[in-house]
């Protein structure tokens, strides 16, 4: 046998039970706490009437946070009309400020095409409807996004070149900008040194112009929060000033879902200054939603579960019981192949304290890949 063969050898579409968040978003293993469609029933409560949700999802790290999170965005997506936008907070340093997750983290993940384009769009719907004439241009844009300095700058993509566009949007994600390029903008200063809630104003304004052109909802997915744990006192306080911005219930032009691994909200990363802080009580105590370990009831369920999913629909389990019966006396049935009972057993009992999707999805992992290792037609609990 080569190590290829594992997933035919015991009747699987992959080689492993790893879930991966965003390509198996779609698969969503039951376990007890979580209750996904009510997660995205009160979503669109937010969304039908004009308020877009902010939640914070937290939880011990390889709960399953960030799977439910992708869930959660592609539950909405038939049924709502929302663009999703999946951010993973970069690595920070102790001096980083809020600018380093709004360039590194949200512009970067808006794209440089998306955001351009977007915004080009928004001059055309302008000049159609006020005319091409400079002032009518501007006035047009600034009532639009409600700010003139960020209105003449996208004036300038009136007519720009691809140099143009590329300014601009070095200008709009937060990059140092030149003196003299900033004047073809119509700038004094570039965003490098905006306060932290300008940033999040040029966010929120990006959301309401997605609205009117794409007549969609901005849903912004921000994951990996817990990574902020590492910005010092010094520096912190713009995190908090500009999520104050953006978890504000007169903010009506942005969703935005936040992961952060966390054992208790007391133990938060201190940009969100405290469990009774400006930050989360604007998010709200109902939207604090807690992602937590497996319950042990609910353990045999979330496994049988997972062995489904990663079955091969077209393998023929009944033969590979029958073929594992004849290397072992442990107890073997369909649903649990490739392991037998005993074998579930002995893991559950390695999980005790530890019972999150991601360990136990590895163990499952690990076991089978022994077993296969070992020769053996099942995993049996010598491979536990």
């Amino acid at each position: 046998m080569s190590d290829n063969d594992i997933a035919s050898w015991f009747g699987l579409r992959r080689p492993n039970y790893i879930i991966n968040p965003r390509t198996d978003a779609g698969f969503y293993a039951p376990r007890s706490g979580v209750n996904v469609q009510q997660i995205v029933e009160s979503l669109r409560v937010n969304l039908v009437t004009g308020v877009p949700p902010k939640r914070l999802f937290w939880g011990l790290y390889g709960g399953g946070k960030t799977h439910t999170l992708f869930k959660v965005a592609r539950e909405l997506q038939p049924i709502m009309r929302v663009k999703e936008v999946y951010v993973e907070c970069p690595n920070v340093a102790k001096r980083s400020t809020f600018l380093h997750l709004y360039h590194d983290g949200i512009l970067a993940s808006f794209g440089q095409d998306f955001t351009v384009n977007l915004f080009e769009r928004l001059v055309d719907e302008v000049i159609r409807d006020k005319g091409a004439g400079r002032a009518a241009i501007l006035s047009g844009l600034q009532a639009e996004v409600g700010d003139e300095e960020l209105a003449r700058a996208i004036a300038a993509l009136v007519g720009a070149d691809a140099d143009r566009k590329l300014l601009f949007w070095k200008f709009v994600s937060g990059v140092e900008v030149p003196r003299n390029e900033l004047s073809m903008l119509g700038q004094t200063q570039d965003l490098v040194t905006a306060q932290p809630a300008k940033l999040a104003e040029t966010i929120v304004t990006i959301g309401r112009v997605v609205r009117k052109i794409h007549k969609q909802t901005l849903l912004i997915v921000l994951d990996e929060l817990d990574r902020l744990q590492y910005v010092g006192d010094e520096t912190g306080s713009t995190f908090q000033d500009a999520f104050r911005k953006l978890m504000d219930d007169n903010q009506l032009d942005v969703s935005i879902l936040m992961g952060c691994s966390t054992g208790s909200l007391k133990e938060l990363p201190d940009v969100f200054g405290g469990a009774q802080g400006p930050v989360i009580s604007r998010i709200g105590k109902t939207n604090l939603i807690e992602i937590p370990q497996i319950q042990t009831p609910a353990i045999n369920e979330f496994i049988k579960s997972i062995i489904a999913f990663v079955r091969n629909e077209k393998a023929d389990v009944e033969q590979l019981v029958e073929r594992a019966k004849k290397d072992t006396a442990e107890v073997l049935a369909g649903d649990l192949f490739p392991f037998t009972k005993d074998a579930i057993e002995k893991l559950k009992g390695t999980l005790q304290g530890i019972m999150t999707p991601r360990e136990v999805t590895q163990r499952m992992t690990q076991a089978a890949g022994k077993a296969f290792l070992m020769g053996k037609s099942a995993v049996t609990q010598d491979a536990i």
